[in-house]
């Protein structure tokens, strides 16, 4: 199943999910849990004024919900939203 989110376009969305993505202490432990979850591939790239980022996971989407995903870091919410625009892992 692939899975897309996007910057919420609010006033630092693309300065914070970088920061997340780059150099946030919970990157690591993202990308570990995210393994250990059924992640099979993970990209993310700046598209016009937004942060896309592209999962692609070995499961159905009813087990991906049940996982209870909530995009925070840190104790605060991701500025986030999901979105069918996917990016390529070509």
């Amino acid at each position: 199943m692939m899975i897309s989110w996007k910057t919420d376009g609010s006033a630092g969305a693309v300065d914070t999910v970088r920061n997340w993505l780059e150099e946030g202490s919970n990157f690591t432990s993202y990308i570990s849990w995210a393994d250990a979850n059924g992640r099979i591939d993970y990209k993310w790239e700046i598209v016009g004024d937004d942060i896309v980022i592209t999962e692609e996971w070995d499961l159905s989407r009813a087990d991906y919900d049940a996982l209870g995903i909530d995009h925070s870091a840190d104790g605060s919410s991701l500025p986030i939203v999901e979105t069918t625009d996917h990016l390529s892992f070509d």
